[in-house]
């Protein structure tokens, strides 16, 4: 990215120049363990990525993301017992969400997109936003989960029609892949168990959570067979399909030309 496209590069007259006729791209990540291949900030780092893309697509700013999210789930995210998750909770994150829209929206912002990349953050988050409309913030505020917009055809030929579901899919194949191809440095491949990790999670919640209901590795299914390659035609459709989101919900009146 340029330094014209991040938030946190540019000045305060020339953010207000630009505000109400851009569409504000805000990331929304997570620390939490991603086993022992991937590092704790893969959420982030994955919802950074494509708000940069999206934004280089269609236009627009970049504001700074936050690293922290709503608390990890056991069927989704292996709970908050795995070193390394450090969390919110959904007040907080909701409080949190609310008062970056109000400021955003009160520094003439009208076009927001929240790019989402933890599972968990999704309600949370959406509460943020209908809190800030309630205080009066003006803006017109979309959240995407990059995962949710992300085609059969595409999961149908990564799993050869065997795709576990989102929630079982932390730390396995599609995150990995996707961290293979954007930040390959990081990624711990040696690490990869070929062995498949399956959870069978009740139909229902039972609180405290029993032990063994997660892998000891907190990965929820294996992430054997993960490449860059897998990761780039991922990222590179759902780039296009949250740029269709944004052109659909903002292109007419939110100077998307690109």
């Amino acid at each position: 990215m340029t330094d014209r496209t991040r938030l946190r590069d540019l000045t305060g007259p020339e953010i207000a120049a630009r505000a109400a006729n851009e569409v504000l791209f805000l990331p929304l990540g997570s620390i939490e363990q991603h086993g022992p291949h991937l590092p704790v900030d893969t959420d982030t780092h994955i919802a950074e990525r494509f708000a940069e893309a999206v934004c280089a697509r269609v236009g627009g700013l970049v504001a700074p993301g936050y690293a922290y999210g709503s608390r990890s789930r056991p069927i989704s995210g292996g709970g908050e017992r795995f070193p390394g998750t450090v969390s919110l909770s959904a007040a907080t994150h909701s409080a949190l969400v609310s008062d970056l829209v109000v400021n955003y929206a009160r520094h003439g912002h009208r076009r927001i997109v929240l790019v989402n990349g933890h599972f968990e953050n999704t309600a949370p988050a959406v509460e943020g936003v209908d809190l800030a409309l309630e205080r009066g913030a003006d803006a017109r505020v979309s959240m995407v989960n990059w995962w949710e917009v992300i085609g059969a055809d595409t999961l149908d030929r990564i799993f050869a029609g065997d795709f576990p579901g989102w929630e079982a899919e932390h730390a396995g194949i599609v995150e990995t892949s996707l961290m293979m191809h954007l930040d390959p440095g990081r990624v711990h491949a040696d690490a990869i168990s070929p062995t498949t990790v399956a959870i069978t999670p009740p139909p229902y919640t039972v609180l405290p959570e029993r032990p063994g209901l997660v892998d000891p590795s907190g990965v929820l299914r294996t992430a054997h067979g993960s490449s860059a390659a897998i990761g780039e035609a991922i990222f590179e459709g759902a780039v296009e399909a949250i740029a269709a989101v944004v052109r659909a919900e903002f292109g007419a009146a939110g100077g998307v030309e690109r």
